[in-house]
């Protein structure tokens, strides 16, 4: 059996080139009935903007899956000072505990672009695991920080693509992987215009009938969906520590 993470960024519609939200008011809950349909549990990573303005869809998210911080606006972490980081990940990390009452173990930075600073500021404010690396986009290592690094398998855009495509892809990484972890976004599942083409291509309802035939496609080959929390803890007790 092989292990998926299915995991999802939730923020505004295409940051930085968009400032709606219609992924969160159509998208999310378009996605979590697929999840529920499915049976499949999911790990969230929250920017603490988004939490701020749709508490009751971040509550409905933790009554059946995993939230984690994804800083507080969706900027690149790696373009930040050390002095910049530590409140903003506080602040983020200060909203989504008083939504979800209960500790955020995670953190995914935007864009998969972390710096030594933001492994620091997690480590000080408590953080499990760190998944803000990607296979694909290797940066700087949060293990010697006392962090759990979970790295990314492949891009969202990758599940936008046919199935017939996609399918041969994870087929690959399923063989040849112990876990691989699949990101996503709300925002996806609606149709996007007038945006970059790699963020608008195959979005809305196809992107919501490709994502249908990829969990039936895992489901059948009897792939079972983990928890990033779940898979830190299990790295942690092979190195002895609770």
């Amino acid at each position: 059996m092989r292990n998926v993470a299915f995991t999802v960024d939730v923020e505004q519609d295409a940051p930085h080139q968009l400032n709606t939200w219609h992924g969160m008011e159509r998208g999310l809950p378009a996605l979590l009935d697929l999840l529920s349909k499915h049976d499949i549990r999911a790990t969230f990573f929250v920017t603490g903007e988004t939490a701020k303005k749709f508490p009751r869809l971040i509550s409905k998210i933790v009554k059946e899956h995993e939230v984690g911080c994804h800083g507080y606006k969706h900027e690149r972490f790696d373009k930040l000072s050390a002095k910049e980081q530590l409140p903003r990940i506080e602040t983020a990390t200060k909203i989504l505990t008083k939504i979800v009452k209960q500790r955020v173990p995670g953190f995914r930075a935007p864009n998969f672009r972390p710096s030594i600073h933001t492994f620091a500021a997690l480590e000080q404010l408590g953080y499990v695991y760190d998944a803000s690396n990607a296979c694909y986009r290797i940066g700087p290592d949060p293990k010697p920080y006392g962090l759990v690094e979970i790295q990314n398998t492949w891009p969202s855009s990758l599940l936008r693509l046919p199935p017939g495509f996609s399918t041969r892809v994870l087929r690959l990484c399923l063989a040849a992987l112990p876990l691989t972890v699949l990101d996503y976004h709300p925002w996806e599942l609606v149709k996007m215009r007038n945006i970059r083409f790699d963020c608008r291509f195959s979005t809305g309802d196809i992107a919501l009938q490709r994502l249908d035939k990829i969990f039936k496609y895992l489901l059948e080959r009897k792939c079972k969906f983990v928890l990033m929390r779940d898979v830190a803890k299990e790295k942690l007790a092979s190195r002895g520590r609770p």
